[in-house]
């Protein structure tokens, strides 16, 4: 998947070697990432990591994906933290970026309200809450329905309202069912007493194609950026690297970091991270796992990573 593999004690010797050559004036770089799990580890680099001092990070806290893709366009941003086909539909409709990792692998599950759903059959003639139409988690929730012998068209009742909206409107008992992504999983479960976890989403899908890691969310460089600052990139991917693993080693820890950027009670962010797969896999897995889910989208919703699949030139 990638082209380039540098080891971490290789990221760190360049950091020095950068440090040696820069101008004493530091380089802002500039991230938007929204408040998922993924986004913590640039506030690790921003608040506990010892970054270089030719390093000066600047991050953006916003959910807003589609403006994130706008301000990289713009060479406004330089990183990007979102899902992994909206990167690609981006880079297909001729925006330049990069993909430097996929980095969340299981984070959905499907929510059930007054009943216990063992399968896709218990679905039919129920309500089933999804955040956006041709998204994908509408594509997953239409492609193992289908898998599973169930027609999502005519069987099930598909609903869609945005989030965190759906999230309300099912903790108040408007709908029969959701899937929705942590940590409004917990939240929901933690306000609405009669549902629970039916499914696991990432499991649902290892049924199918023998393997539960779903490539959801990825790390983006601006094209330009990385082109005229190689070492920056490769920094910025090495720390962020060491932040998952800080993240992964450190839930408590982690947890109050989150809760004091996301909003969010610490308690309920950190039970929320044991159904979460934070991790950054070897290039030949993500990149077998990643075609795959991509060739899936192509055949459902084509539109969702752009028509096709992207070349080799979408990969860091």
């Amino acid at each position: 998947m990638l082209k380039r593999k540098k080891s971490l004690t290789l990221i760190l010797l360049l950091s020095i070697m950068v440090l040696a050559v820069l101008p004493a004036a530091a380089k802002e770089i500039n991230i938007q990432a929204p408040t998922v799990p993924a986004a913590l580890p640039f506030l690790w680099m921003q608040e506990k990591a010892e970054l270089p001092e030719a390093v000066d990070l600047k991050i953006n806290l916003s959910s807003d994906h589609q403006r994130g893709i706008s301000l990289l366009a713009q060479n406004d941003i330089d990183f990007l933290i979102t899902g992994s086909n909206l990167g690609a539909n981006a880079y297909n409709r001729g925006i330049d970026l990069k993909m430097l990792n996929i980095n969340t692998w299981g984070i959905d599950y499907l929510l059930t309200d007054g009943f216990k759903a063992d399968n896709w059959q218990d679905l039919k003639g129920k309500d089933l809450v999804l955040p956006l139409q041709g998204g994908p988690l509408d594509f997953l929730a239409r492609y193992l329905a289908a898998e599973n012998g169930v027609d999502p068209e005519t069987e099930i009742n598909l609903v869609y309202r945005p989030l965190p909206g759906a999230a309300q409107l099912f903790m108040a008992g408007e709908f029969d069912a959701i899937i929705l992504p942590e940590p409004l999983v917990t939240v929901s479960l933690a306000k609405r007493k009669s549902a629970e976890i039916s499914m696991d989403i990432q499991k649902e899908w290892a049924k199918i194609h023998g393997d539960d890691r779903i490539p959801f969310v990825a790390l983006f460089v601006n094209g330009k950026f990385a082109s005229e600052y190689p070492q920056f990139t490769d920094i910025i991917d090495g720390y962020y690297k060491q932040g998952i693993n800080w993240v992964n080693n450190n839930p408590e820890a982690a947890a109050q970091l989150a809760s004091r950027h996301f909003g969010m009670p610490a308690p309920i962010l950190k039970k929320s991270y044991s159904r979460i797969n934070l991790n950054i896999y070897p290039d030949s897995e993500s990149s077998e796992l990643t075609e795959l889910y991509f060739g899936e989208m192509l055949k459902m919703y084509p539109d969702l990573i752009g028509g096709s699949m992207p070349d080799e030139e979408f990969y860091y």
